[in-house]
């Protein structure tokens, strides 16, 4: 039986958990989560985060795309899709205003030129490589370092020591082969904004959208890659990008608590997933950190509040999701405690490329 003290500390544990990592993980973040995303490196979000700007009254929101850019994939962005940024401002996971990006051919060189809306309404146009101001907001597309750190590759290996496919689990604790994201790119839309343009509270997911469909989504970063066909298979990764977030719980509340049972007695399963979904980012935007400090500190009743490009995530969703708050963590850190290039702290924000 849970003790109280557990289930009260289920709400601070929470309070940092968003990504990257989980007991049936088997890729990182949300790189190449699903079909669509795997034939659309260009809309393949990998990661998002939201956190304090460095400019007195301004919240920053980013979008990545693209995986090990340059290698895997392209650098460029689709110039036939939008890249939305969604604002939910209510409470009801729907989205109340909607800041899309938009990307023509190269013109010139390297560059791509680009649009940023409101509502449909444009507020600024500019190129990629720069850092473009209109209408209260700043925007910078391009490419740079990939901000996610985790030992994937050890992570695979204890999970599947002898390489057969099964999910082997061997008790060990121990991952040793370094990040594997050192020294990969990305290409990252970075969108700074007013907070008044958020209210005093907003939940922020992404979405990357072709001829009106949905290709990716992400909120709360790996629930796609975690929660997903965790056994092996890839049917339910494209529906569950395409689900609105207001459809989550209904949809897929189930999925998820079937997951988190496999390491924690089913209430822990329901609390975590009461947690986990909608899948949004809340902000809290009184709160949110600094991009090169702690950000998941939490706004009221301990709920998640936004993702900072510095913060290790890894470790406390390693040892939330197998156990820890039962007093019985099958795994608790990958020994990557940060980033292989350090963030600058100002716009834009991330690390140059390598």
């Amino acid at each position: 039986m849970r003790t109280t003290r557990n289930i009260l500390a289920l709400g601070a544990a929470m309070a940092v958990l968003t990504a990257g990592a989980a007991p049936l993980l088997v890729g990182a973040a949300d790189h190449l989560d699903s079909p669509n995303a795997k034939a659309n490196h260009a809309l393949d979000i990998t990661d998002i985060y939201a956190f304090d700007g460095d400019n007195p009254g301004k919240s920053v929101l980013v979008v990545n795309v693209n995986p090990l850019a340059g290698v895997v994939s392209g650098t460029e962005f689709a110039t036939d899709a939008e890249y939305r940024f969604n604002i939910d401002t209510t409470g009801d996971a729907v989205a109340d205003d909607v800041y899309t990006v938009t990307f023509g051919s190269n013109a010139p060189g390297p560059k791509q030129s680009l649009t940023l809306s409101k509502n449909g309404t444009t507020i600024l146009t500019g190129m990629t490589g720069n850092a473009n101001n209109g209408g209260g907001a700043k925007l910078y597309a391009g490419v740079k370092d990939d901000p996610f750190f985790f030992d994937l590759a050890g992570f695979l290996r204890w999970r599947d020591p002898d390489g057969d496919g099964a999910y082997t689990y061997t008790g060990s604790t121990n991952l040793d082969l370094g990040d594997f994201f050192a020294g990969t790119n990305i290409s990252t839309i970075v969108l700074e904004i007013p907070d008044s343009w958020l209210g005093s509270s907003a939940d922020f997911w992404a979405t990357t959208v072709r001829n009106g469909a949905i290709v990716d989504r992400m909120g709360k970063p790996a629930l796609n890659t975690v929660f997903m066909n965790p056994f092996g298979g890839e049917d339910q990764k494209d529906p569950y990008n395409q689900t609105a977030p207001s459809a989550d719980v209904a949809t897929w509340g189930g999925q998820f608590t079937a997951v988190l049972d496999v390491f924690n007695e089913t209430a822990t399963a329901e609390a975590i997933t009461g947690l986990l979904l909608p899948d949004v980012l809340h902000l809290d935007v009184a709160t949110l950190g600094k991009s090169t400090g702690s950000g998941f500190t939490g706004g009221a009743g301990g709920i998640l509040n936004g993702r900072t490009l510095a913060e290790d995530v890894i470790d406390l969703e390693l040892l939330v999701v197998t156990g820890g708050l039962e007093g019985h963590a099958v795994l608790s850190t990958d020994n990557v405690g940060a980033n292989d290039a350090a963030f600058p702290g100002s716009f834009p924000y991330l690390a140059p490329a390598h």
